[in-house]
């Protein structure tokens, strides 16, 4: 648990959030490779999501210790280390990362010097910095939103020619080839570039020459703005959404800015509308309960799946507007307190509601999975019918997340 600043009630903070960590987000770029600069103590999670999800052989720890803080040798040992690391492999990185932690912050670290003496040394090598600050929740820019927005600030100033192409900014996962937005897009000759997706640095600087970016996270929007700014790439809000009326008026914004053809909204919503009832008549009386790191929208999914005949029993996150007066509304403060026993009929979407309820049916998604609109209900029709079939709890998931 954190102490919330709004109210000083603890919130609940998940120990499993779908594997993404901040060095994990920051491994989008492709070809980069990241220097962890911090005790040790804050690296050991990174290291653990590290071996966890494959990715150890893109990152490295400089652990500091005392001395190296107070002592004021923290700068140089940044450089000697990122020297090292890059001294030993061959081919280089195209980005080397220096993730620094909120010590960095309290030091007051000129990072200026250190990038530009690395790259000196290592020209074909872009040196970036990005920040771990967990105090900046309560003051300027979550740590999400500040990721977002440096992992862009180190793209090239230099403006280059527009192409066909529409990039997704503020998501961690890639849209599936398959989802209704990629094949809008590129039945109408874009393309659709998220560098997740890619292997390429490349594709990282062409997010420079996108015609059109589509914030998908409100995390992506400062990300976006400073894209507008230097580019001047324009952007919209393409959310994950789950209300049919939603999802119709996005694609067709979406249609409208770029001047593409529309597709059958109709035929897609009908095809949506069968899938999600057939699969609550499957399921019977097997109640549902959302939560908010499942999906940003949790009561609009409610609604949508009430409509389409399933039972949602109730809904765990903060500020969530709740205009049903038959829903329980469950707040991820005080869980000990508004722990409740889920029993075998209940299917928990997402992680912390199925650890509040102890569900032995869990669906795990983390902030909707990258998938939008109805290729995202289909996916979540799909899930269900899947909890249902091979029963899980979130100690299972998390288990068979480690293997």
């Amino acid at each position: 648990m954190i102490s919330d600043a709004s109210g000083g009630l603890p919130r609940y903070c998940h120990p499993y959030h779908g594997g993404w960590d901040v060095a994990r987000i920051a491994l989008d770029i492709p070809e980069s490779r990241i220097l962890f600069i911090c005790p040790i103590s804050c690296a050991r999670i990174i290291c653990l999501n590290a071996i966890k999800y494959d990715y150890k052989d893109r990152v490295d720890v400089l652990a500091l210790t005392e001395d190296d803080i107070v002592s004021g040798a923290y700068e140089q040992k940044t450089i000697d280390a990122a020297c090292e690391v890059l001294d030993h492999l061959d081919p280089k990185p195209k980005a080397l990362i220096l993730y620094v932690s909120c010590i960095d912050a309290m030091l007051g670290n000129d990072h200026s010097f250190q990038t530009q003496e690395i790259m000196d040394r290592y020209p074909e090598v872009n040196c970036l910095v990005l920040k771990m600050c967990p105090i900046t929740r309560y003051s300027g820019d979550l740590p999400l939103v500040a990721l977002q927005h440096d992992m862009y600030q180190a793209l090239p100033m230099e403006t280059v020619p527009k192409e066909k192409t529409v990039a997704f900014i503020g998501t961690n996962i890639a849209p599936h080839p398959e989802s209704d937005l990629v094949r809008v897009l590129e039945s109408a000759g874009y393309r659709a570039l998220h560098i997740q997706a890619s292997d390429d640095y490349r594709d990282y600087l062409a997010v420079r020459g996108a015609s059109l970016n589509l914030c998908m996270m409100p995390f992506g929007k400062s990300a976006c703005a400073l894209l507008q700014q230097r580019y001047g790439t324009p952007f919209m809000p393409y959310f994950a959404k789950y209300d049919l009326a939603a999802i119709r008026e996005t694609i067709t914004k979406l249609c409208d800015t770029l001047t593409i053809p529309l597709p059958d909204l109709d035929a897609m919503e009908r095809e949506t509308v069968s899938i999600l009832k057939k699969t609550a008549a499957e399921i019977g009386d097997t109640e549902l309960i959302i939560d908010s790191i499942a999906t940003l929208f949790p009561n609009e999914l409610r609604k949508t799946l009430e409509d389409c005949g399933f039972k949602v029993r109730r809904i765990y996150g903060d500020s969530v507007n709740i205009n049903a007066p038959d829903i329980d509304a469950g707040s991820v403060r005080m869980p000990v307190e508004r722990s409740y026993g889920a029993g075998e009929n209940v299917i928990a979407i997402g992680m912390v509601s199925s650890s509040f309820e102890g569900a032995q049916k869990t669906i795990d998604v983390f902030y909707d999975n990258g998938e939008w609109g109805h290729y995202g209900l289909k996916k979540l029709a799909e899930r269900i019918l899947d909890a249902c079939r091979d029963p899980k709890s979130s100690q299972d998931v998390r288990k068979e997340a480690v293997k």
